[in-house]
């Protein structure tokens, strides 16, 4: 599709899904159903459009978001799983920090440790993708199903944000792994480094969709909007040209994905607004570790 075509194409998405049902915590199934739709006709970024602006709220909207970045992980993961990426742990802030360990045995491995945030925990998730140190202290990721022997859902770490999403902790209690499950790439470089910017993009996506749909409801036209579908097309152009890692032309327009948000929540209806000030701190949280990241890359 040329750059020219994408904005008709977007605007004609949002138009339609104006008429699908709004897609609800409590309605997961229907989720997956849609989620699976979209793989089958869009790129991670338009699926991620695709299913914000069916989101009825911002924390479906970062679902939605969330799971196309894990196609970016894992583009073999199957269109009708849930999968979560999970890195946190209590009390560590650098990933060479975590405890989670992956011990070699004579037929595969031992996973061991806790992580304090994956969304979806205990009912509705299918899979993990989780980051552990070897014994060489080499970050890997592992993947494994959510009903593996040895894993067990545990207190979640405390968060303000997308609070009608379900959560939990995990404990991993020598979960056995085979080598097929040891993907193979670099745990770090590959996984955990530039998962910030698929989550960033996507998800900045889904929320810019959503609040497009909420505007509609709210009697505006897409001329209103047109400031929002225009960063939409420029972001997915952007990423489609660097897939793998934040560019420096990246940064601005992910900051403005930020500020137009704002501009436009002062709109929203009061239940909304009141429901996208509680979520937008987890899209804060995203922008202050992206401005630590652009200034590494700076020096």
């Amino acid at each position: 599709m040329t750059a020219q075509a994408r904005p008709q194409q977007l605007q004609n998405m949002l138009q339609q899904c104006l008429s699908l049902p709004q897609l609800t915590s409590s309605d997961l199934p229907l989720f997956r159903q849609q989620m699976r739709a979209g793989f089958q006709h869009y790129s991670t970024p338009l699926n991620a459009v695709f299913l914000g602006a069916q989101a009825a709220t911002p924390g479906m909207a970062f679902l939605s978001g969330y799971q196309n970045a894990i196609r970016c992980l894992d583009k073999t993961c199957p269109v009708n799983e849930l999968a979560a990426f999970c890195v946190s742990e209590k009390g560590v802030k650098k990933p060479w920090d975590m405890q989670t360990r992956l011990l070699a045995e004579a037929d595969g491995y031992r996973l061991s440790g806790q992580k304090g945030y994956v969304m979806l925990m205990p009912d509705h998730l299918d899979r993990l993708y989780i980051i552990a140190k070897d014994e060489a202290d080499q970050l890997k990721c592992v993947v494994l199903s959510s009903t593996a022997t040895g894993l067990e859902a545990s207190e979640a770490l405390n968060a303000p944000f997308v609070q009608d999403i379900p959560h939990a902790g995990i404990s991993l209690d020598q979960v056995e792994i085979s080598t097929a499950q040891l993907l193979k790439i670099d745990g770090h470089q590959q996984a955990n480094k530039p998962f910030r910017y698929w989550e960033d993009v996507h998800v900045s996506l889904s929320v810019m969709a959503w609040m497009v749909r909420e505007s509609l409801n709210d009697g505006q036209s897409l001329e209103d909007l047109d400031e929002l579908t225009r960063l939409m097309c420029q972001l997915i152009e952007k990423f489609e040209e660097q897939p793998d890692y934040y560019s420096a032309e990246s940064f601005p327009l992910l900051d403005e994905c930020q500020e137009l948000l704002e501009r436009h929540s002062e709109m929203l209806k009061p239940e909304s607004l009141e429901q996208w000030k509680k979520d937008r701190l987890l899209l804060q949280m995203g922008q202050k570790i992206r401005h630590l990241v652009r200034a590494k890359l700076a020096r």
